[in-house]
């Protein structure tokens, strides 16, 4: 090979890596990734047959002429968020199969002449994105003229933003025509007139307004006339009272449209929004299959309201979210009913973020009051107007409260019945849960339910007469604490997904109850986010078919053992804990799930306490040699060094040698330190023992002969005697003798059921605290009031001094520490007392006295 052809190969093979972008193969599809690149201009020496370029997050502020000559393969061509103020007039020659093209966010001016020639060349273009480029550098009060679009015959979509005085007439959008959709991004209108769109093409079926910044000042009914076929109108954040939004709907009354969404439409000087009858009369007569009213102020409706649709059977796709009425709410609940039979075709329904009831003083001083035919309705709902004497409607108490007041045993729910999503987040309430029971109706397609942050305090009893067959559950926020003794919930029976975050599982952590019994065919579990710090061995018994389990943002030091029986988990979410490190049962227990699911099982523990010390060298060494994958591919994880300063599992890894090298003389030096130890401690007693061994002899045979003999001939008949008083009776039998003869396996003797009948009492008290190796007396504030207690008191003296008593406790139980007996004084210091407290503490203490030497 000469030297000049390998210098030309060279500059040629640094020309096509320069550039540094990800070449990436998808299907037949070649696309060049250069994104967050910090590029000042269009990179060369990209593969000359790439059909897609993303040049998005640059630095790139010019695009010169010939940048993209040798890409003719290219068909979508994205320069989002870069900083491009200068566009050559000849750049997008060459380029006649650019299907899609974006260059939203950047500083076009867009109403230059020069973007009349721009996008001339690429005649197949369909999708064009010239989003979020008009900003306060152009002048608003001037009219702003387009682009001329005319050479864009196939364009379908087409993105831009809306001037504050647009005009469209001469930007061609007569030959556009097979323009479907418009979408506007910054919308500076402050009027919609009858005129402002009139030259826009009436093949439009989709239009969408994001943002409109002004606030609009005049609304004319037949903005929207010029689009006769259009089936999707969108309006998002636009600066807008919702009345005029709704008067839009005009020209489409009495037609089909697919969709309708107003979402946070509200003015720059927002008031409470109540729907009357007029507010919607178009909405009213309009055939929509998705309607969408959300986060708009609204706080209520007309009686009467949802039965004037003319066609909800249309309806298929309802969200009503993020405002602040209820529609069960007083006399609404029975049209509720009724409207849920007639929308037969309902599938999707959220009323998220809403309040059942309302601030009243504020509903109440409504501008609506001043209408008569509103004040009926009003005072339905709970304000009192002075100028009316109170009724029977004062007491704003819903037919939901008069159900629970009255003793009805169920209240039944009738859903749409092909109902399959029900979204009712973060729905807020003041009324007073109780134990009703709720009767379902129509829950054959139901699959979707989102409960989240509820505030109850009683879960109800959930009946339906066709089984539930929810698939996904979320719960989040719920306190789970009233779920602990539930044996069966039929709602969760067949749940596949459970989510259960912020739900304070901490507080049933080590309860009777288990939670997740509940979830018997959950597939994936999400418990994250509920300061749990530990789980049950046997939390996860009966969901053996758990495949993904997430348990991030908790405070667990370590991987829950009850992960380790789940036989289908192939995902096991940590992270956001406090591992320190894996053991080895855990790793050799993933890398054999890793082998059974053909390396796919993946462990998530970013963000945990790892350490990169001596300790935990075989968890580094068996992080970078599993197949187990991992949340960050690189397994680039932060950990602390031994010297307590931070560092990172790549660096540890690739200087291993350095970091350990000094480990095993480490523990060399402490066995050496140990035998030492061990031979100064074994030697000096043996010399000891060895020079004196005859007289040490004597004196073990003299004091077990005298004493040790003596007490081995003594024998128990019982490991406690119990004294108490009448009251302690039945928490007796119940509680303590449950668990010292079944769970400490303890024989106890108790007056009531151990001493003879016939033999005199004073005897059997003597027999029972002879026969015992210990002795308890359960104070509580009866317990001096009888005479037999302080007789025990003076026999469990007398069997201490003869020594063969050996612990004398006293629970203070109902009781203070004070009302110890004075009888006691004299042993006590042989004494130990307990303040009782009614949970694992106080059997703690109770068994820590009893099986150890000191307490």
């Amino acid at each position: 090979m000469t030297g000049s052809v390998y210098i030309t190969l060279l500059i040629l093979t640094l020309t096509t890596f320069a550039h540094k972008c990800q070449i990436e193969r998808h299907a037949d599809q070649i696309i060049a990734d250069c994104t967050r690149l910090e590029l000042k201009n269009v990179p060369t020496g990209l593969p000359v047959d790439i059909s897609g370029l993303d040049l998005s997050y640059n630095q790139i502020s010019t695009i010169k002429k010939k940048a993209f000559e040798s890409l003719s393969n290219l068909t979508a061509l994205t320069m989002d968020f870069n900083n491009i103020q200068t566009i050559d007039g000849d750049v997008f020659n060459g380029l006649e199969n650019v299907r899609w093209l974006s260059m939203k966010h950047n500083q076009l001016n867009t109403s230059s002449k020069i973007f009349d020639n721009v996008f001339k060349p690429l005649s197949q273009l369909k999708h064009l994105d010239i989003r979020y480029n008009i900003n306060k550098r152009f002048n608003q009060s001037k009219p702003m003229v387009y682009p001329y679009f005319g050479n864009l015959p196939k364009v379908t979509d087409l993105y831009m933003d809306l001037a504050q005085n647009p005009v469209f007439k001469l930007s061609g959008f007569e030959k556009i025509i097979n323009l479907s959709t418009i979408r506007f991004g910054k919308c500076y209108l402050n009027q919609m007139s009858n005129d402002t769109l009139v030259d826009l093409p009436p093949t439009i079926t989709s239009i969408y307004f994001h943002e409109c910044f002004g606030t609009i000042t005049i609304v004319e009914a037949d903005f929207l006339k010029p689009f006769p076929s259009l089936m999707i109108f969108n309006m998002e954040g636009v600066a807008i009272q919702l009345e005029d939004a709704l008067k839009l709907l005009y020209p489409f009354a009495y037609k089909r449209m697919t969709s309708i969404i107003f979402k946070d439409i509200r003015s720059h000087f927002p008031k409470p929004v109540f729907l009357s009858h007029d507010m919607i009369t178009y909405l009213l007569h309009i055939c929509v299959k998705t309607l969408v009213l959300a986060e708009s102020e609204i706080i209520g409706y007309e009686k009467g309201l949802l039965l004037d649709f003319e066609s909800p059977q249309c309806l298929e796709n309802v969200v009503l979210s993020g405002n602040r009425f209820s529609i069960a709410l007083g006399p609404h609940l029975q049209e509720l009913m009724r409207i849920m039979k007639t929308t037969i075709n309902l599938k999707f329904f959220d009323l998220s973020y809403n309040a059942i009831n309302f601030n009243h003083i504020e509903y109440c001083n409504l501008n609506v009051l001043e209408n008569p035919s509103y004040r009926k309705e009003v005072y339905r709902e709970g304000c009192q107007i002075k100028s009316e004497p109170p009724n029977e409607y004062t007491n704003y108490n819903s037919v939901l409260e008069k159900a629970q007041m009255v003793d009805e045993p169920t209240f039944t729910i009738y859903l749409p019945a092909n109902l399959t999503f029900l979204r009712v987040s973060h729905y807020m309430t003041s009324y007073i849960q109780t134990g009703q029971k709720l009767f379902f109706a129509n829950v054959n397609n139901l699959r979707y339910v989102d409960f989240s942050y509820w505030k109850i305090k009683q879960f109800p009893e959930i009946y339906s007469v066709t089984p539930f067959n929810v698939k996904y559950l979320d719960i989040s926020g719920l306190n789970s604490t009233i779920l602990i003794h539930e044996t069966s919930v039929p709602f969760f029976q067949n749940v596949q997904t459970a989510i259960l975050k912020n739900a304070m599982l901490g507080l049933t952590t080590g309860k009777t109850g288990k939670i997740f019994k509940l979830f018997p065919d959950v597939k994936k579990l999400d418990i994250s986010y509920n300061n749990l710090w530990y789980l049950d061995e046997d939390a996860f018994e009966t969901n053996l078919n758990l495949s993904i389990v997430n348990i991030a943002h908790n405070l667990l030091p370590a991987i829950p053992i009850a992960v380790i029986d789940l036989p289908y988990l192939n995902k096991l979410d940590l992270s956001y804990n406090r591992l320190q490190t894996i053991n080895k049962t855990f790793r050799d227990w993933m890398d054999k799930k890793s082998k059974i699911y053909e390396g796919t099982f993946n462990l998530f523990i970013e963000g945990n306490s790892l350490k990169c010390t001596c300790e935990t060298s075989d968890f580094i060494r068996w992080l970078f040699n599993t197949n187990v994958v991992f949340d960050r591919v690189n397994k680039n994880f932060s950990c602390t060094l031994t010297n307590g300063s931070g560092g990172n599992t790549i660096d540890v890894y690739k200087r291993f040698h350095e970091h350990f090298s000094n480990c095993n003389s480490k523990h060399w030096l402490l066995v050496g330190i140990g035998l030492l130890v061990a031979f100064v401690i074994f030697t000096v007693p043996f010399a000891v023992i060895f020079n004196f061994r005859w007289k040490i002899t004597f004196w073990i045979y003299r004091k077990f002969k005298r004493v040790v003999e003596h007490k081995l001939e003594k024998k128990f008949n019982y490991d406690i005697y119990l004294s108490y008083a009448d009251d302690m009776l039945q928490w007796i039998q119940v509680d303590f003798l449950q668990r010292i003869e079944n769970s400490w396996s303890m024989k106890v003797c108790i007056e009531d059921r151990d001493f003879q009948i016939g033999l005199t009492k004073a005897d059997e008290i003597a027999h029972g605290i002879a026969g015992s190796k210990h002795a308890i007396i359960i104070l509580s504030e009866s317990y001096q009031d009888n005479e037999w207690n302080k007789f025990e008191i003076e026999r469990v003296k007398f069997e201490k001094c003869r020594n063969y008593l050996q612990k004398i406790i006293i629970l203070v139980k109902e009781a203070t520490a004070s009302c110890v007996p004075q009888e006691l004084d004299d042993i006590l210091q042989n004494v130990t007392i307990i303040e009782w407290d009614d949970n694992e503490t106080g059997w703690d203490k109770l068994r820590m006295a009893l099986f150890t030497d000191s307490f």
